[in-house]
């Protein structure tokens, strides 16, 4: 194979993710001409800023560290970045009530909705083939009007989803399995620093989406753009569960009934941001993130790095997170309407007698980023999927004919769709790159 091709290696990493880029890197100690391909026209995958808004660079993709103990935080460690501990949720804004309020003014039915998700792992699973989704567990536990909306604001929302599609089954093994502990932490330089100690070293080729595979136990043909022909004795797919769904990438021969019937069954939610600056700061300096229910943006944040841009110091933003249909409705609506309505939202939540629109009138500009209009990306992450069954995560994860391996939040067991499930995925994929390629040759 390796004289018809552009160029052969020993491992080929699809991705330049933090699944691909840390795969790459457990493998290039042995592997020196391990190369990684990613289709987008940078390296990070869903670890992206916006630069040139406000005077530091603003998360369009993860920003949050979910839990102190975690692959994440040693690899944070490494390449030394450090983090603050917040409280999470912060605030509730309760719409109905006009209510902005901190942990000690919720209703008590919302500190009971919270002891029903943090002890679904003691439901018993559902039947194979008999899935439930939150919605109708709820309803079966007897919550209340409140706690469906909050539910579906703080924990669906969260996830990537609604209640409608988040899934009691992949939730009991989510709550089983979540090893990483319960603080969010919120690091003191942009994500953008994580990545480039990730991909220090390595051989990358950005913008360079490979559309077919073509595998067999002897190794891989991949295509790409311009009659692009690349080798591999082993191969390492990072890209997305939207990529492998909408079928962007082929392979021949097909991939196994059950991995393909894995991808077909699990679910990979949406996300957009609405980012605004404004001329000065309207909300109480120690707030930082705030839920709301019965609200058009259901949860919202304001969080800052040190400034490296002095033309835009002066300004202050706030993040508005929508996931799930909300994200997905974005869209037809158009950019600017969403952020007329975000701004009437946080002047009905800030306002007052003497200052009624403070968002309104310290508007300065926009930005909307939605997860769904990136071609290679398609979303934000994977979540515990109404209708999965059990296996099917570890069917996502499964090598193929010993020459292509899977990683990415989505092939995480534990039905991780943390930064830390795509850290812990590329190790284990490296592993078994490493285990296959140092088998011996098997003697005819």
């Amino acid at each position: 194979m390796a004289n018809k091709v552009d160029s052969y290696h020993s491992v080929i990493v699809i991705g330049a993710g933090a699944a691909g880029l840390y795969a790459a890197q457990q493998l290039r100690q042995q592997y020196p001409d391990v190369l990684v391909v990613e289709a987008q026209n940078h390296v990070g995958g869903r670890i992206r800023q916006l630069h040139g808004f406000t005077g530091w660079p603003i998360e369009v993709g993860p920003e949050f560290v979910h839990g102190a103990n975690s692959k994440l935080t040693e690899v944070m460690q490494q390449h030394g970045l450090q983090a603050t501990e917040k409280p999470w949720p912060d605030f509730w804004y309760f719409g109905k009530e006009q209510r902005l309020t901190d942990n000690e003014g919720v209703a008590k039915e919302v500190d009971e909705l919270h002891d029903m998700f943090d002890h679904v792992g003691d439901e018993a699973p559902p039947p194979p083939g008999r899935d439930v989704s939150a919605e109708q567990w709820l309803r079966s536990k007897g919550a209340s009007e409140l706690q469906m909306e909050v539910a579906d604001v703080c924990y669906a929302n969260d996830f990537g989803c609604s209640v409608q599609t988040l899934g009691l089954r992949e939730m009991i093994t989510e709550n089983n399995k979540w090893d990483s502990g319960e603080t969010y932490l919120i690091l003191d330089k942009p994500m953008s620093a994580l990545v480039d100690g990730l991909r220090a070293g390595l051989t990358i080729r950005t913008g360079c989406p490979i559309t077919s595979i073509t595998y067999s136990p002897a190794g891989a043909l991949l295509t790409g753009p311009n009659g692009l022909r690349l080798g591999a004795r082993k191969v390492v797919i990072t890209a997305s569960l939207a990529v492998l769904q909408q079928g962007r990438i082929s392979f021949s021969p097909a991939l196994p009934e059950p991995k393909a019937a894995a991808i077909k069954r699990l679910r990979f939610g949406n996300a957009a941001k609405i980012i605004i600056a404004f001329n000065k700061r309207f909300w109480p300096e120690r707030l930082y993130d705030v839920i709301c229910t019965h609200s058009f943006v259901p949860e919202f944040w304001m969080t800052q790095h040190a400034v490296i841009d002095e033309a835009n110091k002066h300004l202050h933003a706030v993040v508005g997170f929508l996931a799930g249909p909300r994200a997905d409705a974005l869209a037809g609506m158009g950019a600017e309407a969403a952020v007329q309505k975000f701004l009437a939202q946080l002047d009905q939540i800030f306002g007052s007698s003497t200052d009624p629109q403070p968002a309104t009138s310290a508007y300065a500009k926009a930005h909307v980023f939605d997860w769904a209009q990136e071609q290679w990306v398609g979303g934000a992450y994977s979540f515990p999927s109404f209708g999965a069954e059990d296996g099917d995560r570890e069917a996502l994860a499964a090598p193929v004919a010993g020459t292509i391996f899977f990683a990415g939040e989505a092939t995480h067991t534990s039905v991780n769709p943390c930064v830390q499930a795509a850290l812990e995925t590329g190790e284990r994929a490296a592993r078994q790159v490493i285990a296959a390629l140092n088998q011996p040759a098997s003697k005819l």
